[in-house]
């Protein structure tokens, strides 16, 4: 995991980080929380910036470009992970019982969030494989559930 948090700390020297192959699942995650809790830090939606770049290609394609990415997660539902407090990773429950394909290239963690009215919010988020392009063999996010309030924070 220390590998992670070098990437993290990359981040904000203000360069974004790239998908890379040898980044795991749950970096993955983590690269992305880190942006969004520090949106505004470097620059104004550097942290969107961030957390698109780690946007698989199959995201992208329903989200649409940039500007409309950032508009979703400045929108109700989302915008709650903007600046938010504090958040802690969890692995999510696995796939399937056994160890098929579907397992090796996808994993889903749970997110829970203090956002920074100190709601505590719970995510669903799923990271995928890259079967083919330029991403290849890098995890990126597929998706990220709608947030469900899980209680009240400190």
């Amino acid at each position: 995991a220390a590998m992670g948090w070098l990437a993290c700390a990359a981040a904000f020297a203000g360069d974004l980080v790239r998908p890379n192959p040898s980044i795991a699942p749950v970096e993955v995650v983590a690269i992305q929380l880190m942006g969004l809790k520090n949106n505004d830090l470097v620059e104004t939606d550097f942290g969107i910036r961030q957390t698109w770049s780690f946007a698989h290609p199959k995201n992208r394609n329903v989200t649409g470009p940039f500007p409309r990415f950032a508009q979703m997660l400045k929108g109700p539902g989302y915008s709650v992970l903007l600046n938010h407090k504090s958040h802690e990773i969890r692995n999510g429950p696995s796939t399937s019982k056994s160890k098929t394909n579907d397992d090796e290239n996808r994993r889903q963690f749970d997110v829970f969030m203090e956002a920074g009215n100190g709601d505590v919010m719970q995510f669903s988020w799923i990271v995928e494989k890259v079967t083919e392009g330029r991403y290849q063999d890098c995890w990126m996010t597929v998706a990220v559930s709608a947030p469900r309030l899980s209680g009240q924070g400190s």
